[in-house]
């Protein structure tokens, strides 16, 4: 870049190529703006080609700068620049990156009511702009532009049908469903779906509360051959048999991963111990961690919690404290949200005094049973430890909440413990007595 300010080679759009190229990877957009300018004042623009004026709008849309995004689109119309299909795509795709979905859709418009415009608007144009509407939730607008799609005799493509179906789920309104699935067996060729048409039908029917059709999409694709279900699928028909207590669904369904060979996540896990823990089945669902762990998975923090709320919900609170043992000496780091779920789950328990000493082992405070975490302390949320004093004010545990509060407030200020925490070893707590002798 040295050599080129100096002046020690000529410019011609090449070179300029070679430095967009280069700014756009070192993400150092600043050199090339110079550039710019200079070979705007010495008329280099005026000679470029619509390749290259697209790859500056790329490297500015990724630079998340639309005003000059438009200014080289706009230099590009006054330097008589015939765009290509590729250069309208970076340009649309640029606009629609930085959430301007709607100037997409204008210039895709202007340029329709240009008759030597119209050959440049082609599918995956049309689909980026679905596809922004459907980012923001947009539906009314996603259709809409599948609408003139199908007017302007524009063909759908996988990707446009997926695009468009992502956003029936995620907005939650499925009523356009079957005449997309229509839509796409009537087109000329027929689209054919894909692994990801499958996931997100599957999905919005789970999501909406209609598991059968999501279980019987699934008879239909083991019965044609033509895909095996993977992960995602079998978790989002996991999740609607949670969502509508179906224990024996859902043992099915883990039967036919296994079988398949479909590996279990932690997110798999997560889902079965809720389930199987709201379904009263907690031995179950050690038993599933358990064998997770010998099938080499390592359980992250959100599957101790939800096994912590699983042994809540069976009134097993001596056995949610050694579910977070295990956790600390698995390594796992416990977070703040574990923190509050475990420290409730003591309220709702009545276990107030055990509630007080989980504020103390999440806040790094001697004073507790607990196993003791080797990462810094993660405490727990105002909310939650406003109701912890407060219940113990009102059980008569006065002094209990007085010294936690003072404990709390001494370690604010990286003052030393109170005399309780000096005591040593578990800072005078009682022995735990949910944790197994060796």
């Amino acid at each position: 870049m040295s050599l080129v300010k100096e002046g020690e080679v000529q410019m011609d759009e090449v070179l300029l190529t070679s430095i967009v190229e280069a700014s756009l990877k070192t993400q150092r957009l600043d050199l090339l703006a110079e550039r710019l300018r200079d070979c705007k004042d010495k008329g280099v623009l005026n000679r470029l080609s619509a390749p290259t004026y697209g790859a500056m709008i790329k490297a500015y849309g990724q630079a998340q700068n639309v005003d000059e995004v438009w200014t080289l689109w706009q230099e590009m119309i006054r330097c008589e620049v015939q765009p290509t299909m590729i250069t309208l795509g970076c340009m649309v795709d640029a606009l629609v990156m930085n959430g301007a979905v709607d100037s997409a859709w204008k210039l895709i418009n202007s340029l329709w009511e240009q008759d030597s415009q119209k050959a440049l608007l082609n599918t995956v144009i049309y689909s980026t702009v679905i596809k922004g509407f459907a980012i923001s939730r947009r539906l009314d607008k996603a259709i809409g532009v599948y609408d003139e799609m199908q007017a302007r005799a524009i063909p759908g493509n996988t990707i446009t049908y997926n695009t468009l179906l992502n956003a029936l789920v995620r907005c939650g309104d499925l009523r356009r469903l079957p005449q997309l699935l229509e839509d796409m067996r009537a087109a000329s060729p027929p689209v054919e779906p894909d692994m990801i048409t499958y996931s997100t039908i599957m999905k919005g029917y789970c999501s909406s509360g209609d598991l059968d059709k999501g279980l019987e999409l699934l008879r239909d694709m083991e019965g044609s051959g033509q895909f095996a279900p993977d992960e995602v699928m079998y978790n989002s028909l996991l999740e609607g048999c949670a969502k509508e207590q179906r224990l024996e669904d859902a043992l099915t369904l883990l039967q036919k991963m296994q079988a398949a060979g479909v590996a279990q996540s932690n997110y798999t896990l997560s889902i079965m111990i809720k389930l199987l823990g709201r379904a009263r089945h907690l031995p179950k669902a050690f038993e599933m961690l358990q064998t997770a762990k010998a099938n080499g998975v390592r359980p992250n923090i959100q599957v101790y919690t939800c096994l912590m709320q699983a042994c809540f919900h069976n009134r097993q609170l001596k056995r949610a404290l050694s579910v977070h043992d295990e956790c600390v000496d698995d390594g796992c780091v416990l977070d703040q949200k574990a923190y509050d779920s475990l420290v409730r789950g003591c309220v709702q328990a009545n276990s107030l005094e055990v509630a007080a000493e989980v504020v103390r082992c999440a806040s790094g405070l001697q004073g507790h049973s607990l196993r003791r975490a080797k990462t810094a302390p993660q405490g727990v949320d105002t909310r939650t430890l406003q109701e912890v004093l407060k219940k113990l004010d009102l059980a008569g545990k006065k002094q209990v909440a007085q010294q936690l509060s003072e404990d709390l407030e001494a370690a604010k200020k990286g003052l030393p413990g109170n005399a309780r925490a000096q005591q040593g070893g578990n800072g005078g707590a009682t022995p735990a007595p949910w944790r197994r002798q060796a």
